[in-house]
């Protein structure tokens, strides 16, 4: 205590380890006030900022968030050509539209949700309960859409447009159909694609396979996706509340098509060896014709007798209809 009241106005008792104690002088204190105004300063303004964000205009710039989102997009890459061993033309795209469902967009009442998938099923002719169904299996990821159709006509192409207000969640995406210059001609050798199941994207998803991916399912188009399938591209989209576009996407990574496949085939001999078979009702392949070498293992043609129903393109729907069930040589 008496060193407390020692002459020059000491608050600390002396430290024998120190020449001069230490003394709180008028300006030391003036930049200990200033600091801890500034201090005080600061945190107040970014207080006010807070409050001002949350309470003043949070109604503003909560309508302006549900109003602005943004979207990635998948930008499906074209399949590779086939060709024959001349460089026919077997297997080529063309461009089409398919229908996808945004799960997250659709109405959340069970009553409105019902009345947008009949009003969607009239258009597209896809049953309720398939949609439904799809759903039920995405449950666990609503960001990513739906294909509900491929290779949509015109009228239904327009009709959705016009009519875009009425389906909240859909969306009329790009895609590309398989075309046969030849028709079903060698089918069996070619195979046919459709839309990833469940269960094949389960196992693919390893790989880089997406819901949305159309896949080979028979044939050539089968044993050699992996080089076909190409990669798909990325873009981003920014859609208000109800999905709708508010520019048009922002690509951010271009798709690259698949590799072209050059087979062995010689589609003027295929032609002659269906033909053949066709006349002569023979129900055996022909793994060979005369003019191929007995030594080489390619083949040149092949055939079956079949009924096979002529399409020009196939798309998810139609694929199956018409070129399944085919002997393959491969």
């Amino acid at each position: 205590m008496a060193s407390a009241n020692a002459p020059g106005g000491r608050f600390l008792p002396g430290d024998p380890r120190v020449e001069e104690p230490y003394r709180l002088t008028p300006q030391l204190a003036f930049r200990v006030a200033i600091l801890g105004f500034l201090a005080l300063a600061i945190f107040a303004a970014l207080f006010l900022r807070l409050w001002a964000l949350q309470v003043l205009s949070g109604a503003r710039y909560l309508a302006q968030a549900n109003d602005n989102r943004v979207r990635t997009l998948s930008i499906q890459a074209p399949r590779g050509p086939i060709l024959d061993r001349n460089g026919h033309v077997l297997v080529s795209n063309v461009p089409g539209t398919r229908v996808e469902l945004w799960p997250s967009d659709l109405p959340k009442s069970w009553p409105a949700e019902r009345r947008e998938l009949r009003a969607l099923s009239m258009v597209t002719g896809v049953s309720v309960q398939k949609m439904l169904s799809e759903l039920r299996q995405s449950q666990s990821d609503p960001l990513t859409p739906i294909v509900v159709q491929s290779g949509l006509h015109y009228d239904q192409i327009y009709y959705l447009r016009e009519h875009a207000d009425s389906f909240p969640g859909v969306r009329l995406a790009q895609s590309w159909l398989r075309k046969y210059p030849f028709q079903s001609l060698a089918a069996q050798v070619l195979g046919y694609v459709g839309q990833i199941s469940p269960q094949e994207y389960k196992q693919l998803k390893k790989d880089g396979y997406q819901p949305t991916d159309t896949i080979g399912q028979a044939g050539v188009e089968a044993n050699y996706d992996t080089y076909l399938r190409g990669h798909d591209g990325k873009a981003e989209l920014t859609v208000d509340s109800r999905g709708r576009p508010k520019a048009g996407p922002t690509f951010q990574l271009l798709p690259q098509a698949g590799d072209t496949l050059r087979l062995t085939l010689d589609i003027g001999l295929q032609r002659a060896a269906e033909r053949a078979a066709s006349t002569s009702h023979m129900r055996t392949s022909t793994a060979s014709t005369p003019t191929a070498a007995r030594s080489s293992r390619w083949i040149r043609a092949t055939a079956r007798f079949s009924p096979w129903p002529r399409t020009r393109r196939t798309s998810r729907r139609c694929s199956r209809a018409g070129r399944t069930r085919r002997s393959s040589v491969l």
